[in-house]
């Protein structure tokens, strides 16, 4: 068995919900990007995978400026997560499942004031999913041998961006997963042509392994959180990597810079830019591109 198809999309929590005060035309934007997750939904359907890889930049849950490493496996054997809203909300809007402790009604992933995405408070957490072990472990000792020094930790904790996306994807939780945190916040970030790199290399051990693995990769795309540039999106370079993609030129992102990355308020790229290295130069179907207020949303998969 070997990789079975990829998927980049977005995991702004914006996805899920629309205040009270936002314009028709913003809830059809809200509503168009939740239409494209279903059609992305559909892609992981059809690729029938065995465990799901997900690239995924972490937001201060698991890294912090004691250890901000470029990227860490995560090698547990389950991975718990709260999402950015009420859990049976979620379900409404995703059909995702959640579990449900006995004597506990609310999951609050963090105090009042706190940014529920960045939370690690909650200990009975409503998502959890089974990690595959076996191939995390394999994908990191491959990664060793091949010269990549992969920082990894058996406690970790998927944030609610990450939750998010696999309550689109995968909302019955019924496939193992791989997880690799990423650095796509922090300057300095990894060069793009080290994760094109270390995606290569990656698949060369997927195609070792007897699973039928899926590549998720999830973030962006062009938004400037932290800085006075919040609410600006470079929407054409946005549509410039996305034609990439869609061209079968993944590879080009490997010439771009980190510095290139941020000045386009497009870090979180680098868990792209390996999925892009995993894929190779195939074309992807570019299902959708949605501008929000403060984000570019973008939306592709690769049938292999």
């Amino acid at each position: 068995m070997a990789l079975v198809g990829a998927v980049a999309a977005p995991h702004s929590h914006l996805q899920l919900f629309t205040r009270p005060a936002e314009s028709e035309d913003y809830r059809r934007k809200v509503q168009q990007g939740r239409d494209a997750m279903f059609v992305l939904r559909r892609a992981v359907e059809k690729a029938d995978a065995d465990t799901i890889l997900i690239l995924h930049d972490d937001h201060f849950v698991n890294f912090d400026f004691r250890c901000y490493p470029p990227f860490a496996l995560f090698v547990g054997k389950e991975a718990k997560g709260s999402g950015v809203m009420a859990p049976d909300r979620i379900e409404e809007i995703t059909g995702a499942v959640y579990r449900r402790y006995e004597g506990k009604s609310a999951y609050q992933s963090a105090p009042d004031g706190i940014p529920q995405h960045m939370a690690d408070w909650e200990g009975q957490k409503p998502y959890v999913y089974r990690v595959d072990t076996d191939l995390s472990i394999g994908l990191l000792k491959g990664l060793l041998q091949r010269g990549f020094d992969m920082p990894f930790t058996t406690v970790g904790t998927m944030d609610g961006e990450l939750v998010l996306t696999t309550n689109f994807l995968n909302p019955a939780a019924d496939k193992s997963i791989v997880l690799m945190l990423t650095n796509g916040y922090v300057p300095p970030l990894p060069w793009p042509r080290r994760c094109y790199a270390l995606g290569r290399a990656m698949r060369e051990i997927i195609d070792e392994s007897e699973r039928r693995v899926l590549v998720l990769a999830t973030g962006g795309m062009s938004h400037y959180p932290g800085t006075p540039l919040y609410g600006e999106v470079d929407e054409a370079f946005d549509r410039h990597i996305l034609a990439l993609l869609a061209a079968g030129e993944g590879s080009k992102l490997a010439a771009l810079t980190p510095e290139e990355l941020m000045h386009h308020g497009d870090g979180e790229l680098v868990n792209w830019i390996i999925a892009a290295g995993i894929v190779g130069d195939r074309k992807s179907t570019v299902v959708e591109y949605v501008r929000l207020w403060h984000i570019g949303l973008g939306y592709t998969y690769w049938e292999v």
